[in-house]
């Protein structure tokens, strides 16, 4: 089906287990998860490569009799309007430095899970595309001087998609797992609670009704 807009971006970090990690210091919040849905912040590009590949004909007999196909080893490129600063520098892995207070690369990368969500074309089904384990990387910082026009800099992260942290997610039905899952919000059997909680490490709602807090561009 065609879908269009982004209506939000959900993020986490997860630990080597695959569990959630709730800690607004070593975390993205409090209960774990950010939406990137704060005053002028928000995405402008989610774009999924590299899902499937075409198969290699296997030939015999002067016909194709079997095709063979590749992992799938999706890749991620998203741009924002804006991202808040220090959850933009946790999602590459970026550390601060307790001296200066500046924010450093260090490896190895964080696992990042996210969820971008679009729309049906008439708005009343969400579309769901899940990730449990993303490496990010933020290639370059372009800067430019202002003249009557502001020159505005959009973050760019680019993201590699691993493999599920944990064994039992993101199984198809003969039970092989995959880096990529989606789901239509009005189809048999979605649950967006569970949906939520396999890809983000055991996520549970928060009582409060509030979900990743800002932390100040």
């Amino acid at each position: 089906m065609s879908k269009h807009n982004i209506v939000k971006a959900t993020f986490a970090l997860l630990d080597d287990n695959g569990d959630l990690i709730k800690d607004p210091t070593k975390g993205l919040s409090a209960d774990g998860i950010y939406v990137a849905d704060h005053n002028g912040e928000g995405f402008s590009q989610i774009n999924v490569t590299a899902i499937e590949a075409a198969g290699t004909p296997g030939w015999g007999n002067g016909q194709i009799k079997r095709t063979a196909y590749g992992k799938s080893m999706p890749t991620l490129a998203l741009t924002a309007l804006d991202l808040d600063f220090k959850i933009n520098q946790m999602l590459k892995g970026f550390t601060q430095n307790t001296n200066t207070g500046a924010w450093v690369r260090q490896l190895p990368k964080p696992h990042v899970a996210m969820i971008a969500e679009s729309q049906s074309l008439d708005g009343d089904i969400s579309i769901y595309e899940c990730f449990n384990n993303i490496e990010f990387v933020e290639e370059a910082s372009n800067n430019s001087t202002d003249t009557n026009n502001e020159a505005a800099y959009s973050t760019a992260l680019n993201g590699t998609v691993l493999t599920p942290l944990k064994p039992d997610i993101f199984l198809a039905a003969n039970g092989v797992q995959q880096p990529y899952m989606i789901a239509k919000s009005n189809d048999a059997n979605f649950d967006l609670d569970k949906l939520m909680a396999e890809t983000f490490g055991g996520y549970t709602k928060s009582t409060s009704g509030t979900t990743g807090s800002t932390t100040g561009n």
